[in-house]
């Protein structure tokens, strides 16, 4: 199920479940909100005030990020779906090479956090892909698209030949 989000992106109901998560307006066993408190910040790129809830104890950056994110401009929501294009990619690449992809396909985890820090480099436009080859026919890569999308790809290759 998706659900429009202040900025008006379409995003599934798990999603923002997740940056409710990191935000803190969600308990540990993932149930109610706990100990959030309203706040007033600032957008980073038109300077609209604007207000938003978050954890308690939140730093004045934190606070213009949550605003910024919620924000209406044009710039902020491109910004906005940028995050959430990151998030995306960086959650796939932990889901395709990390734990959650197996024991036997799981990578170590040196090389999983190198995959994660290519996707800020592919999302800031200073690179438009990397393909890593881990060896025995896997490659792992990271690709800004046409349209702006972060792919993530896992590529195993099984070749079997004989000769006799």
């Amino acid at each position: 199920m998706k659900t429009k989000t202040d900025g008006g992106h379409d995003i599934d109901e798990k999603d923002l479940e997740e940056m409710r998560a990191e935000a803190g307006t969600e308990d540990e066993a993932g149930g109610d909100s706990y100990a959030l408190e309203e706040y007033t910040g600032t957008c980073r790129f038109c300077g609209q005030m604007g207000t938003a809830t978050g954890k308690a104890g939140l730093s004045e950056m934190e606070i213009n990020e949550l605003v910024t994110c919620r924000c209406g401009c044009d710039k902020a929501k491109e910004y906005a779906k940028q995050k959430e294009q990151i998030q995306k990619a960086k959650a796939r690449i932990e889901e395709t090479f990390g734990p959650a992809a197996g024991e036997e396909k799981a990578l170590d985890e040196a090389i999983v956090a190198n995959l994660i820090s290519f996707v800020d480099i592919i999302a800031e436009k200073k690179m438009q892909s990397v393909t890593v080859d881990i060896g025995r026919g896997l490659k792992a890569r990271v690709s800004r698209m046409a349209k702006g999308s972060i792919k993530v790809e896992r590529t195993e290759t099984v070749k079997a030949s004989y000769e006799e």
